[in-house]
């Protein structure tokens, strides 16, 4: 699944900033763009799977059926 994101410049003294539109609350920082856009992806992959366990935990089901939790180096390997 993609989301856009939007991407505020950074300076000397700031840091780049990513707002996630769909993803309330998601806003990744960094001091390189890069570093802004791999912590945009990690935090939207956190995003998701909190929802995922709210969405698990308010219906009283389990996350069967729903991809397994890893860590982002697992995530990354498959």
């Amino acid at each position: 699944m993609k989301f856009p994101i939007a991407v505020e410049p950074g300076r000397d003294t700031t840091a780049f900033g990513v707002v996630v539109p769909d993803l309330p609350g998601c806003f990744p920082a960094d001091d390189t763009l890069e570093e802004a856009y791999t912590n945009a992806v990690e935090a939207i992959e956190a995003w998701v799977l909190r929802g995922i366990d709210r969405f698990a935990a308010r219906s009283g089901e389990t996350r069967s059926g729903f991809p397994a939790r890893a860590a982002l180096d697992e995530m990354r390997r498959a």
